[in-house]
């Protein structure tokens, strides 16, 4: 008895530590453009922000601020068509100055990320 035991223990153990990167899995920021931290010459026209995963278009948003914390789009963000993985923002023509990118975005496990940086433009 004492061997069927050890057998289940062992594959409850493994099947627990197999699922476990599953379950932690979440969209993950693998780049953004402008970057953070950039200083871009011209005035940036679009916020690109790359996911590990696609995320779920109406739980995901991008806001950028200037100095102040005006809200700078006019329009809201939305997830690229042939990538959803890809959360897109077009922005108006920026003046030279510092912004804030805030985003926050579900993937498809429904949990949700947020992150923020900032771009200067020159």
């Amino acid at each position: 008895m004492n061997a069927f035991r050890a057998i289940v223990l062992t594959a409850v153990m493994a099947a627990a530590t197999l699922a476990s990167p599953i379950a932690s899995a979440h969209a993950s920021l693998k780049s953004a453009t402008p970057a953070a931290g950039a200083t871009v010459d011209a005035s940036a026209r679009e916020v690109t922000l790359t996911f590990n995963e696609k995320i779920e278009p109406a739980f995901s948003n991008i806001t950028v601020t200037d100095s102040q914390g005006k809200n700078m789009a006019m329009d809201k963000a939305r997830v690229d068509a042939a990538n959803p993985a890809i959360l897109r923002l077009t922005l108006p023509a920026l003046a030279a100055g510092t912004y804030a990118v805030h985003w926050a975005v579900a993937g498809h496990d429904g949990h949700r990320r947020k992150g923020d940086y900032q771009f200067t433009v020159k």
